[in-house]
């Protein structure tokens, strides 16, 4: 997630992601191997649009990313400050949550993309249907025991 333009992070982290799409994309030979989704809390749309001219990539329309989705993913994937990078896999799983800070550190993407060792060699020996299957098993019964706990703090359940 960005912020503005005047954002000093913000500022000096984007060139630095841009390069790394760039390379992480040529490297792999393919464009949009590695692909951002750009979720912008800009405060205003001419903000939002002077910012995202130097990027290559997807982005939430602004009225979406600066309203309730927005404030959504953030809460879903704990942003705490800004600039944020977030990595999730193919079926949506998170990779890591500090990516604002593995590609300074590994510019030439040498460990790309961060894994767990655990992780790697589940994605390796499970195949992707198998893993959105648990995953959606997962996520129904996490919703499940989600509700009950909070019918009985005497919360409103929503689906």
């Amino acid at each position: 997630m960005h912020r503005l333009f005047r954002c000093g992070p913000c500022r000096q982290f984007t060139p630095d992601l841009v390069n790394f799409y760039n390379k992480m994309n040529s490297r792999r030979g393919k464009e949009n191997q590695f692909e951002i989704v750009w979720v912008s809390r800009c405060r205003d749309v001419n903000s939002y649009g002077q910012y995202f001219t130097q990027m290559n990539w997807l982005a939430l329309p602004p009225q979406e990313a600066m309203g309730q989705r927005g404030q959504m993913l953030s809460n879903k994937y704990k942003v705490k400050g800004i600039p944020s990078l977030v990595l999730l896999d193919e079926v949506g799983n998170v990779i890591t949550l500090d990516g604002r800070n593995k590609i300074p550190a590994d510019k030439a993407g040498i460990g790309f993309p961060w894994r767990n060792p655990v992780a790697t060699l589940y994605i390796t020996v499970v195949p992707k249907s198998l893993r959105l299957m648990i995953k959606t098993q997962i996520d129904g019964v996490k919703s499940q025991v989600l509700g009950v706990l909070k019918g009985a703090a005497g919360q409103k359940v929503t689906a």
